[in-house]
């Protein structure tokens, strides 16, 4: 029966992980946070090369007038694009095992990159992007139109990675006591059991100089059948809003900070969005965003 119980276990713990990566502009970092999710997990990593066809047809205003010159150069253009692919792959496939990880590698190819992935996370446990994925030009002040499309609609919890890798030995649980912020909680914990004695902090930001928190004992009674090494930190109207920002730039070292919904059109969420972007953008730490 003891043995049983431990390989029932283990089969619980392995996960799906899908690592969005640019077919043509390939960065490690995601696959490095997925690799170290995998090595104490168990399960199996999906990287998922998004090669976007969009500039061809930027390139041919009309493909019946298409003069020699421009048909030369966009044949030259995807023998390149194919070199950097395949060496990408190959880059993916040696890293993976060379840490002994299951895994496997999809390519696609399209204008419909976007759809894919999303529909591509209703069959993963967990999606990690890169904080910098992008396939048009972007401004470096602002967090890049893919992520935040995907953020919005993608059918799994999201982490969202910096550009260099940290071991995770801090994390900060969002609280604001609404079922969002409840539900991302839950779904860490679910997909993370093996993390529940890292030193963790429920963080709750109100907008009134009180140290009251919502669902208090509902919320505590939940937490600690999770987590073994909890926190509660409740920060008053000062650093509410972009305080957050300071809060959580003075924390960054080794930390991982889960959120709630982030996007959907109600109006009462937009200062979470808005926070959530400012995070994503200037805050050295990968974040679990995850929405009912």
């Amino acid at each position: 029966m003891p043995s049983l119980y431990f390989a029932i276990n283990k089969i619980d713990k392995m996960k799906k992980i899908i690592v969005a990566i640019d077919a043509l502009t390939y960065n490690e970092n995601g696959l490095e946070y997925a690799i170290a999710i995998a090595k104490r997990s168990g399960g199996m990593i999906l990287g998922v090369f998004l090669h976007d066809l969009s500039y061809i047809y930027a390139e041919l205003p009309d493909v019946f007038v298409l003069v020699p010159t421009q048909y030369t150069n966009i044949v030259d253009r995807q023998k390149k694009d194919a070199d950097k692919l395949e060496l990408n792959m190959k880059l993916f496939n040696d890293r993976c095992n060379s840490e002994n990880i299951k895994h496997k590698a999809h390519i696609h190819e399209g204008t419909d990159i976007l759809d894919f992935l999303i529909n591509e996370s209703l069959f993963a446990d967990i999606l990690i992007l890169d904080e910098h994925m992008s396939f048009t030009h972007i401004d470096a002040h602002r967090v890049p139109g893919f992520i935040i499309d995907v953020l919005e609609d993608a059918h799994c919890p999201v982490l969202v990675v910096p550009v260099k890798f940290y071991p995770v030995e801090n994390i900060f649980l969002c609280y604001d006591g609404t079922r969002s912020s409840i539900h991302a909680i839950k779904m860490f914990s679910y997909l993370f059991p093996e993390w529940n004695s890292k030193t963790t902090t429920l963080v709750s930001f109100n907008e009134k100089a009180s140290d009251h928190l919502t669902h208090s004992e509902n919320i505590k009674d939940l937490l600690h059948q999770h987590f073994t090494n909890l926190k509660i930190d409740i920060e008053h109207a000062q650093r509410s809003g972009d305080g957050a920002f300071t809060y959580f730039k003075e924390r960054e070292e080794n930390a991982l900070i889960v959120m709630g919904a982030y996007g959907r059109s109600a109006f009462s969420r937009l200062l979470k969005k808005s926070m959530a972007n400012t995070l994503i953008r200037d805050v050295r730490v990968p974040i679990f965003i995850s929405h009912e």
